[in-house]
């Protein structure tokens, strides 16, 4: 069985249309490994989102509730509940885990994964309470030719893509190293009914499997701040793509490139890079549809940025920025802020535990260009989810780029038009990269070619942080925002200008890609 295999989604693509049944499992109250803070708001969240998608028969299982006993009845109850063109929904946010294979020879790595409940010990009887990825492939043939979708927002192995500033507390990762078991309980205990049906076929194989992972193999997954709440990227973006973002034809079903496309950049772009979700899709499932809430992306939802700062003294700048952006900004204590000001040693650090600029923010008015930059950068990852995404990659993908080192930022459309490229900076600095009239005044770099990647080949330099290309596709030549940008070119963007420069945006905007570069001095 695959690595991936249980971060996923999988569903077949029948034609006749079935009821809607789900089983929502979120563990944050680890009793014996360490806690969680956001799989219970994940699994909240995606249940309250497929109840207004129309799923009348939802089980949620939350902390203790969430036994092996109880996850697998439970299933065992949905599948005999449901008919053949019923779609049964499993869902989990929690720890997941790698232990030595079962049998010799049946994992490429020799490793099973593994999803660990609430009530998981190493030691006999707690190490009863996990699910294996045999458990779940078995689970998933009970369900014989149904339609089932799994989403699991937890990982198994890996290590972070950039390293994270110990200066910020952050929040924790979904996995959980093991020891091998001294008495595991599993491989005596009685074989559950759902689980009687097992063989060795590769579930990959099947016509009716798509598997969506919630990270590429490597990747650990952390939980974030999302809204002023602890999530996972993957369950967060799963459930904004159902409620009608992923539906980018805007044509009321939601396709499965649709799903891949919008998952991959709303979890990149979230995450600032660190995840990546992964997708495979086999068979005849590459034609199956999931429905969507009807029309409440358009509501929209306006998240407040949290400011927090190394010193008391600091506190009446962030009041005052948080006053210059009100509705925008709320002050936060240093756990888990937005945007954290190390004022003596002219930083500032994301929640993530990333530099973002590197000793210049020496003084009040510096402070507050970054936090100017990361507001309107906010509001243009919020714009890109309602618009459609543009695949946005960095070569090379992993670590801080140091100075002097040659990078490459490759941003790829699936559909032709006009763009407008600029750049905001580490400081905040407003630099316009396309089209660009010096270099190209009969305008030919301001055409966007469909599924041809626009590249910039650059070299990290100072300001040293974190540096955001902006990739704006129209269906038309946006002349009045060019020359908006034009003119602010080279300068530090102004809160005032914010609010107009967004509408220009978002009125222009057929598709929005962001790529975000992290550089750091030499040595």
């Amino acid at each position: 069985m695959a690595a991936s295999m249980l971060c996923l989604f999988a569903f077949a693509a029948t034609a006749t249309a079935g009821e809607w049944r789900a089983l929502v499992i979120g563990i944050d109250a680890y009793r014996h490994v360490s806690p969680l803070k956001g799989a219970v708001n994940d699994a909240r969240d995606i249940a309250e989102t497929l109840t207004a998608a129309g799923v009348q028969d939802l089980t949620t299982l939350f902390d203790d509730d969430a036994s092996r006993a109880a996850i697998l009845t439970s299933w065992q109850e949905l599948v005999a509940r449901s008919g053949p063109d019923d779609v049964l929904v499993l869902s989990y946010a929690g720890h997941g885990a790698q232990e030595a294979e079962w049998l010799e020879g049946s994992e490429e790595d020799g490793l099973d994964e593994v999803f660990l409940l609430a009530g998981f010990d190493v030691s006999a009887p707690g190490n009863g309470e996990r699910l294996r990825d045999d458990d779940i492939a078995a689970m998933l043939r009970a369900a014989g030719q149904r339609r089932v979708m799994v989403i699991a927002d937890s990982c198994h192995s890996g290590t972070m893509t950039r390293s994270i500033d110990p200066r910020v507390t952050r929040l924790g990762t979904r996995l959980i190293g093991l020891p091998p078991f001294e008495n595991d309980v599993l491989r005596s205990a009685p074989v559950h009914p759902v689980l009687v049906e097992t063989n060795s076929e590769d579930l990959q194989e099947l016509p009716n499997v798509i598997y969506v992972g919630a990270t590429v193999d490597g990747q650990v997954i952390p939980e974030l701040m999302i809204g002023g709440e602890p999530r996972g990227a993957l369950s967060w973006a799963f459930a904004r793509g159902v409620e009608g973002r992923a539906d980018l034809d805007r044509d009321g079903g939601i396709s499965m490139a649709e799903l891949s496309r919008f998952l991959q950049e709303t979890v990149r772009v979230a995450t600032e890079g660190r995840q990546s979700p992964s997708l495979s899709v086999g068979g005849d499932s590459r034609a199956a549809v999931l429905p969507r809430v009807e029309d409440t992306f358009l509501e929209g939802r306006v998240y407040e940025l949290t400011l927090s700062a190394s010193a008391d003294a600091a506190r009446p700048i962030l009041e005052n920025l948080a006053t210059l952006h009100s509705g925008r900004l709320k002050i936060a204590g240093s756990e888990n802020a937005d945007l954290f000001w190390d004022v003596e040693e002219g930083d500032v650090l994301t929640k993530f535990g990333d530099v973002v600029l590197r000793g210049q923010a020496q003084n009040a008015d510096r402070f507050a260009n970054v936090v100017t930059k990361w507001v309107l950068l906010s509001d243009l990852y919020a714009l890109s989810r309602d618009v459609q995404p543009i695949e946005g990659k960095l070569q090379p993908s992993v670590g801080h780029i140091p100075e002097g080192a040659a990078f490459k930022v490759g941003l790829t459309s699936d559909e032709g038009g006009y763009m407008t490229v600029f750049a905001l900076e580490a400081d905040g600095t407003m630099r316009l990269l396309a089209p660009d009239k010096r270099a190209d005044p009969l305008g030919k770099d301001s055409l966007l070619d469909a599924d041809k990647p626009y590249g910039l080949n650059l070299r990290a330099a100072l300001p040293f942080g974190a540096d955001h290309i902006i990739l704006v596709r129209s269906n038309k030549p946006m002349v009045q925002l060019v020359g908006v940008l034009s003119a602010l070119d080279g300068k530090a963007l102004s809160p005032e200008l914010l609010p107009s420069l967004l509408k220009l945006i978002r009125t222009a905007a057929s598709g929005i890609g962001i790529a975000g570069v992290y550089t750091q001095p030499a040595g």
